[in-house]
């Protein structure tokens, strides 16, 4: 086949996630959504996190043939993973996010530069873009070459929202110029006049326990907003409209829902997920299916707990003094703060189980699943409701405590397991108490299967949040939408 009746070239997309487990597993399920609808994708990770998804990868991955490693694109494969440096030269600091944040910015976009022109082996010439919100930096790189691209925020859109219109909110002296609140009523506020009054907790940045540390979170999160609001040509966020309706209701600018893009299956097996740990499918899955249904608890609190020891231990104590089958995700550096013994005394049908990482969408969509202690991250919040599981709320810091305000007040599916503020140790009898009241309450449980119903619904082939993605997809083919 001469030039002249060649095929023409795929569409090729650069995805480039924020280096964080909360990040890049969203990303890598867009990603195999521009998979089938026949792009080829360039995945780029940092060193640090592109090492860490690739030892996690099984062997069944390692032999498919529809992804490749960051040197080659042979066999046909249409996924290149990719690893950038992130400009932090002491190994101990690829974690420290301060850190990352000021470095990144000027370490990788001149490593983008022969990525986006398809010099040297890969996948040839990028035709549009995808980043993190929080690497808009790379934004100036895209744009000089004329590269249609769009900017995704993978939490929820109110905090979004509340990030691109921070400066309104200080001039309506909602907020002071370091992001703290001045003017609430009744713990909420206005970002416009015709919208409905939004929770305090909307204005995430203020919940890190620190005011030195919000006052640095405020300009940074200010910072990535509007640069993205004025470099990409699409704002894009992981959520869809029925369950953040105030935000979608005359939203300033266009927030486009695409969520929830973690719960979409994939068409092509064996592909990368983007687990920075190996995952215990095997003794997670024997557990859940000699238990009963609904009677387990799922309890994970992400990829950072920081939880003293103290109450690591009363949660054990409760866990186990409730009677009701568990299945418990601890890292292996809170391991140590379990109390003496607990791992032997729990470990039995019908007690509980303790695994250092979780295929957590295949746990939470097992029938024997009846309640999911969170942490409140935003892939946990949408993986809850997907599948119809009430929650127990235990968050840490920022959107997490955003979330636990929809989850509680506004969904009414979960209960708050302490104040926003936290700082009080939470009791075994509590915890008890708590898992009760929330595994035996009718109403939860039919609200968060409404929502669920809602959710499947927006994943459809006529949901709104898949033909926003579709039309986005369009859009990169044709530079139109």
């Amino acid at each position: 086949m001469d030039a002249a009746t060649a095929a023409p070239a795929p569409p090729h997309a650069l995805i480039l996630p924020y280096p964080a487990q909360g990040h890049v597993i969203p990303f890598m399920k867009l990603a195999h959504r521009f998979l089938d609808r026949g792009f080829h994708v360039t995945f780029v990770n940092t060193e640090f996190t592109h090492d860490r998804v690739m030892m996690t990868a099984t062997d069944a991955d390692a032999g498919a043939t529809n992804w490749t490693g960051p040197s080659s694109a042979a066999g046909g494969a249409r996924l290149r993973l990719v690893a950038v440096a992130d400009g932090i030269e002491d190994a101990r600091g690829h974690e420290d996010l301060i850190l990352l944040n000021a470095a990144m910015p000027e370490a990788i976009p001149p490593q983008l530069e022969a990525l986006l022109d398809g010099t040297g082996e890969g996948l040839g010439k990028v035709t549009c873009v995808v980043v993190d919100v929080a690497m808009s930096f790379a934004l100036d790189v895209v744009k000089r070459r004329g590269i249609t691209s769009a900017a995704l925020w993978p939490a929820c859109a109110a905090v979004l929202s509340a990030m691109v219109n921070a400066k309104k909110l200080i001039r309506d002296g909602v907020i002071d110029d370091d992001g703290a609140p001045l003017n609430l009523v009744n713990n909420s506020f206005h970002l416009t006049e015709s919208k409905v009054p939004m929770d305090a907790t909307f204005l995430a940045w203020n919940y890190m326990g620190n005011r030195d540390a919000e006052r640095l979170v405020f300009h940074y999160l200010d910072t990535i907003a509007q640069t993205a609001v004025t470099k990409a040509d699409y704002l894009l966020c992981n959520t869809f409209a029925d369950i953040e309706p105030a935000i979608f209701t005359d939203s300033t600018p266009t927030i486009i829902p695409i969520g929830p893009l973690r719960t979409w299956p994939r068409q092509t097996r064996h592909a990368p997920i983007g687990h920075f740990w190996h995952t215990d499918d095997v003794a997670c899955m024997s557990f859940l299916n000699a238990q009963p249904i609904g009677s387990v608890v799922y309890v994970a609190f992400g990829s950072i707990s920081i939880m003293t020891a103290e109450q690591v231990q009363e949660l054990a104590l409760g866990l186990q003094a409730s009677a009701r089958p568990f299945l418990w995700v601890v890292r292996p550096e809170q391991a140590g703060k379990l109390p003496t013994g607990f791992m032997n005394d729990v470990d039995g049908p019908g007690k509980g189980k303790v695994v250092g990482w979780a295929p957590q969408e295949q746990v939470l969509g097992h029938s024997s699943v009846g309640c999911f202690v969170t942490h409140c991250g935003w892939n946990s919040t949408l993986e809850g409701i997907r599948n119809g599981i009430p929650m127990l709320c235990w968050p840490y810091f920022l959107d997490q405590v955003t979330n636990q305000t929809y989850i509680c007040d506004i969904w009414k599916v979960g209960l708050r397991v302490a104040s926003a503020e936290g700082g009080v140790l939470v009791t075994k009898s509590r915890i008890m108490e708590l898992l009760d009241g929330l595994m035996e309450d009718e109403g939860v449980k039919g609200r968060v299967l409404k929502l669920k119903e809602k959710t499947e619904s927006n994943m459809s082939e006529e949901g709104a949040s898949l033909k926003n993605l579709n039309m986005l997809m369009e859009s990169f083919k044709s530079k139109t939408f």
